[in-house]
């Protein structure tokens, strides 16, 4: 409401009520036809409802975005037509689209890492999030589980990552390809 105040135009997502039933995937014998059988019903669904919002849309000149598999449009408007489609029957509801902006510290360049990590002093707000914590006090703490990356991205010389590295050797390279 505070983004279309004073009739600013806002992004919002319009969620229609008629969402595919998937359960029917459940009784099919592979994923591959369980995959299928997901994104044939979320597509046709979508093509199915939302015709009718994407034609008044259109027809009001204004800019938006449809998306299958939550069957919803994202939608660029002011209030009054934000208003309009949330009484629309065919509409669950409206939702606003914030904009999240995560200021993230930066390393100053003259600061080296250490060569071993440091203990957190506090957790991080994504950890607490996530229920980590929770988890930890049932007595999970990812000890003995090894995480595989299979992006190119991986600096596995990082100083955090290194001597816990399953590739690394000790004291030379990793094995595998290189330069």
């Amino acid at each position: 409401m505070e983004h279309t105040a004073k009739g600013q135009q806002a992004e919002f997502f319009v969620v229609l009520a008629d969402q595919a039933d998937l359960s029917g995937a459940a009784a099919l014998p592979t994923k591959s036809q369980k995959g299928a059988y997901v994104y044939n019903a979320l597509w046709s669904k979508s093509q199915a409802t939302q015709g009718p919002i994407l034609q008044l849309l259109r027809e009001r000149g204004l800019e938006y975005q449809s998306f299958y598999i939550v069957n919803a449009i994202l939608v660029k408007g002011s209030r009054d037509i934000a208003e309009t489609l949330a009484a629309r029957p065919d509409v669950a509801r409206v939702e606003g689209n914030p904009q999240i902006h995560n200021l993230l510290p930066q390393q100053s360049p003259e600061a080296e890492a250490p060569s071993q990590p440091a203990v957190p002093e506090a957790i991080e707000p994504g950890i607490n999030y996530t229920h980590a914590p929770s988890v930890w006090a049932l007595g999970f703490t990812g000890q003995n589980i090894v995480v595989a990356s299979a992006d190119t991205g991986v600096r596995w010389t990082h100083n955090a990552l290194k001597p816990h590295y399953r590739g690394w050797d000790g004291v030379g390279r990793a094995p595998g390809p290189g330069p």
